[in-house]
């Protein structure tokens, strides 16, 4: 029987933006079940008027992981959307997913899709570049450089729809203060070896890229240290996420210590291949002009 039954989760801090994401929601081709909005506040906040929509409330301050789970628990239908309060869908977001999906069946497959990228300024970007090859190794493709001008296989929280007994079988982990649905994947792709991704070829999600967000905001210690507990096992692996994406979070700031730190962190601890590195020798000297 095809899933059609979908409960959206919406983790929020009670920013104003999260009306956009329900309204994004709420304009689907494919009508969802409910829109779980959690709330990591005790503010009041104003939200559309739909008898599909109701609010939880955690924390304060208990994170991102913490309201997503609570909204899993809450949830009553088949698959589980995530949505973050400053993101949007395209209105056939759930549609070209739930087609897609076909004859899936169990709870070991995820759907994602492309994302168009809105960053500061108002520069767009369609993430990823390439899309995940049959039977590749989802943290490869996430996590390894396979050229000097490719990205990562960007897989973004807001483009996944997923079965809800995974999300049960699979917590998120409430620990985490950031990489959190990188987390979750690593720990979904872990527990079914044969974990099937569904990728709609397009971008069926804005993902706003704001200086307010959380990843802004992470340290590279705290990310090389997060990538050697979770990527440790892979040395090619944990080495390119530490010259690509640690070191993205130093280059931010203009920091070229905590950069030089970043790239002997990863060549320490990890074995990055050579594109990695090339992009970490470059990212450093464009930084050092900048500057």
């Amino acid at each position: 029987m095809p899933r059609t039954s979908v409960s959206v989760v919406i983790p929020t801090i009670g920013r104003d933006q999260v009306v956009k994401a329900v309204l994004s929601v709420l304009a689907q081709s494919h009508p969802v079940l409910e829109i779980i909005v959690v709330a990591d506040t005790e503010d009041e906040f104003a939200l559309p008027q739909d008898p599909r929509i109701r609010v939880l409330r955690v924390g304060p301050r208990a994170g991102g992981n913490t309201a997503r789970q609570a909204g899993v628990q809450a949830a009553r239908g088949d698959c589980i959307a995530l949505l973050d309060d400053d993101d949007e869908w395209m209105p056939t977001k759930i549609e070209e997913q739930i087609a897609a999906i076909g004859e899936q069946s169990g709870s070991s497959w995820i759907a994602t899709s492309r994302v168009l990228m809105r960053r500061p300024g108002g520069e767009t970007l369609v993430q990823p570049s390439r899309p995940l090859a049959p039977g590749e190794n989802l943290l490869h493709y996430m996590f390894r450089k396979s050229s000097p001008r490719a990205g990562h296989g960007f897989i973004q929280a807001s483009t996944l729809l997923f079965p809800r007994a995974l999300a049960h079988e699979v917590p998120f982990d409430r620990s985490l203060p950031f990489h959190q649905d990188i987390s979750w994947l690593i720990d979904a792709y872990k527990r079914h070896s044969d974990l099937t991704v569904v990728q709609v070829w397009k971008p069926l999600t804005i993902y706003n890229s704001t200086d307010g967000s959380v990843s802004k905001r992470i340290d590279p210690a705290k990310s090389i240290a997060w990538a050697t507990r979770r990527l440790g096992h892979d040395r090619r692996t944990l080495g390119d996420f530490v010259l690509t994406q640690s070191l993205g979070f130093a280059r931010r700031n203009g920091d070229l210590s905590a950069m030089a730190s970043t790239i002997i962190a990863g060549i320490r601890l990890g074995r990055p291949g050579p594109s990695a590195i090339f992009y970490s020798v470059v990212a450093t000297i464009k930084t050092v002009v900048r500057s």
